[in-house]
């Protein structure tokens, strides 16, 4: 397997953000990602001008953020705008299904701040929905926003937005193990949402969700069966499939990157990734390796079912059901959390 690692859910000039992609891919490369994925509301300009592509060695691939007041929706792997309707959420599901494409959940818990931007929020309203592909769990802006409940503490988080990302929203982290529970194979994704916002409180000057400190903190990193080559058509397709499974972990890179981080079941010599199904056998182990020592949680069916700590992990005991791992660093005086992979699924 490949690893490569990217930065999902970003907005360029061709909506609300503050640099063109150029300058995003730019400020990718320096934070060394592999590949980034533009989402501008409601609008797929960037594709349509010919933006996608290799820049300064990053893959800039092009989808779209679908939705105005609630209920946004990120459309990937689509090559058509996907038309918005904020009160009938499906409508907007079915379309992206039709063109084969990839469609996330955004922010879905979303809930604002009094301080800023009057307040507003985007939350996911509707939960009767069906056929999305993947819900995010963990949201840099939004995060940030949600945290800031005072002008001295925006400012505090300005200079240290990690005190707001304190992992991944415990609501969506519910959802999807409550939808994965009812046989929905469904990802998880976290991003950045990075906008690049220019604000001024008092004689101070700031950004929100920059793009340099967004493109270091929550990362995906994506497993692919073969490597990239620089053929965009052809890598385009490899990091879609992968996603699509969920190959991927999301990892807040900051203080320790999260790279090379593995987690699989094994039987003998056959052995299964995030994304795959697993026939239940007695000899079933899961294996877990982190860069460095970790507390890890083997997480199943929504709840911690054994705990691991060190480089190296092996849970044995292993019965029906959705299996998934958080691991957690040291940082400061505790654990800080690091690593949310994606499931498994043993039948």
């Amino acid at each position: 397997m490949y690893e490569y690692t990217g930065n999902i859910h970003i907005h360029s000039s061709y909506s609300d953000g503050s640099l063109e992609i150029a300058d995003i891919a730019a400020k990718a490369c320096r934070s060394g990602l592999d590949f980034i994925i533009i989402t501008d509301h409601n609008n797929l300009n960037g594709l349509y001008d010919g933006k996608e592509g290799y820049q300064q060695n990053v893959l800039v691939l092009i989808g779209v953020e679908a939705n105005e007041s609630k209920n946004h929706y990120l459309c990937l792997d689509v090559t058509k705008e996907v038309i918005k309707n904020s009160e009938n959420p499906q409508m907007v599901i079915d379309e992206v299904n039709q063109q084969h494409g990839l469609g996330i959940i955004a922010h879905p818990f979303e809930k604002g701040s009094p301080c800023f931007a009057d307040g507003i929020s985007f939350p996911w309203t509707d939960w009767d929905v069906h056929g999305f592909q993947g819900i995010e769990i963990w949201n840099f802006t939004s995060q940030w926003k949600d945290h800031v409940c005072s002008t001295l503490q925006g400012l505090w988080l300005v200079f240290y937005p990690h005190a707001a990302l304190s992992g991944p929203c415990p609501e969506s982290l519910a959802k999807l193990d409550e939808r994965q529970g009812q046989g929905e194979k469904i990802i998880a994704i976290g991003s950045s949402d990075a906008h690049g916002y220019s604000m001024k409180v008092g004689m101070f000057h700031f950004q929100v969700s920059p793009y340099d400190t967004s493109f270091k903190c929550i990362n995906v990193h994506v497993l692919t069966q073969l490597p990239l080559t620089g053929d965009v058509a052809q890598d385009k397709e490899k990091l879609y499939t992968a996603i699509k499974k969920g190959t991927l972990w999301i990892g807040y890179d900051y203080f320790t990157n999260s790279r090379g981080f593995q987690f699989h079941i094994t039987d003998g010599d056959k052995t299964w990734q995030m994304g795959d199904t697993v026939p239940l056998n007695k000899d079933l182990t899961i294996q877990v390796v982190t860069s460095v020592r970790a507390r890890v949680k083997l997480i199943k069916n929504g709840k911690t079912k054994q705990l691991s700590f060190g480089k190296r992990h092996i849970f044995a005991d292993i019965d029906p059901g959705v299996y998934r791992i958080e691991a957690y660093h040291r940082h400061l005086f505790g654990y800080r959390p690091w690593i949310f992979s994606n499931s498994i699924w043993v039948e």
